[in-house]
């Protein structure tokens, strides 16, 4: 595995339907020597069939995601734009257009990434889609419906930049954006991955966000990802670049000595860049990874000991639609989350005013701190979300 943009896939499955794609045609030439099969169905089993890899994969679930990270498929351009909502209201969490380019579309292996249970026991490989110019009609059609700004986001269940340099989406959708009306692109990384969209006409339609976190926080549990020094960096360049730039710095972890640590943290951000919105989070997991933490993680026990003690942040409540209650996250305590995100904020403050937002948080965390939930400027916002009611 590497970090820079000469990353490849180990194997690649190519559904029939895409074979001349230009997306396909484009990663075949990048990627020259790397097994190429051909399906023809998308479904999952056919998939793992047709792939040596994922064939000879363990059988435990992280084998499977393991072995997934060298694998990639691409496929027609289904199910790429739709809007996500939480089920669970009591999870501050304001619904957002979603653009599926790819899917479980990253090679670093972060420990605590939800997609590990969420999408990579459905389809334990990344997932990208070809055909542009459908998903661009798509996009136009939800765009056309709406006379206020619409924002997609790209990197919910991908990174939306590690592998721009085999998919050539962000040179191929930032452009596009740029010429809309009130369409807007926000693209979540924590690439490097940036020198091929600096030059782009943007026209300020795409926003993108690094995902940040402590330094030696990173290098323990964000396995092969660019440090938060080159993230950085790679921020600085977008934002030199004229591209509205903001911040997650998430999830916050309390290691011994935290408070100096990610005050080291925000004085390293701000040194470098000025975001426009910083949005924070604390390590939560669902229920299902949580439950499954002795056999999800590769890190052992430095990441399980802060979740032994992990308790879900609501009661149980079966929600319409939904047959088992929700809980919400397992996550520290409320006091114990109130209590970074206040000192973060305080160490935000000394630097800048900008927007700080919190992510899939209790309605009474948010009000502890004196947030305003009227007014949620999340980073996955384009304007704000009201949340008072919630």
């Amino acid at each position: 595995m590497q970090i820079n943009n000469q990353w490849q896939p180990q194997e690649i499955i190519i559904n029939e339907q895409v074979k001349d794609d230009p997306v396909t045609l484009h990663i075949r030439k990048a990627c020259p020597g790397v097994p190429c099969k051909y399906v023809s169905s998308g479904e999952r089993n056919d998939i793992v069939k047709a792939s040596v890899i994922l064939s000879q994969a363990g059988c435990t679930t992280l084998d499977k995601i393991l072995a997934g990270k060298k694998v990639m498929y691409v496929g027609p351009a289904e199910d790429t734009v739709d809007t996500f909502t939480m089920t669970d209201y009591r999870l501050l969490c304001p619904h957002f257009d979603r653009l599926k380019l790819a899917s479980n579309g990253c090679f670093y292996q972060c420990d605590w990434c939800y997609l590990k249970l969420t999408f990579r026991d459905v389809r334990p490989y990344i997932n990208v889609k070809a055909q542009y110019d459908v998903i661009k009609k798509k996009l136009q059609w939800r765009i056309n419906q709406s006379v206020e700004p619409v924002m997609f986001n790209s990197g919910e269940l991908a990174d939306s930049l590690t592998m721009e340099h085999l998919t050539r989406a962000g040179r191929e959708f930032i452009p596009w954006f740029g010429t809309t009306s009130n369409g807007y692109l926000f693209m979540l990384t924590k690439s490097a991955n940036v020198d091929d969209i600096l030059e782009l006409p943007h026209n300020g339609h795409t926003i993108i966000a690094w995902s940040i976190n402590n330094a030696e926080v990173s290098r323990q549990f964000e396995i092969g990802a660019p440090s938060c020094e080159q993230r950085l960096e790679a921020a600085r360049k977008v934002q030199a670049a004229g591209y509205p730039l903001r911040l997650r710095l998430d999830p916050i972890l309390p290691i011994q000595g935290w408070q100096e640590a990610y005050a080291e943290t925000v004085r390293q951000i701000f040194s470098t860049v000025q975001p426009e919105r910083i949005t924070l989070g604390t390590l939560r997991f669902e229920a299902g990874f949580h439950r499954r933490r002795n056999s999800m993680l590769t890190t052992g026990d430095a990441l399980r000991g802060y979740m032994q003690g992990m308790k879900p942040m609501f009661a149980p409540k079966v929600f319409p639609k939904k047959k088992r209650p929700k809980s919400g996250k397992y996550s520290f305590s409320e006091a114990q989350r109130i209590e970074i995100f206040g000192f973060v904020i305080n160490e935000i403050r000394k630097y800048s005013d900008c927007t700080v937002a919190l992510c899939k948080e209790s309605a009474e965390v948010w009000d502890s701190l004196g947030l305003d939930r009227s007014r949620c400027k999340c980073v996955c916002q384009y304007d704000y979300a009201d949340m008072s009611t919630q």
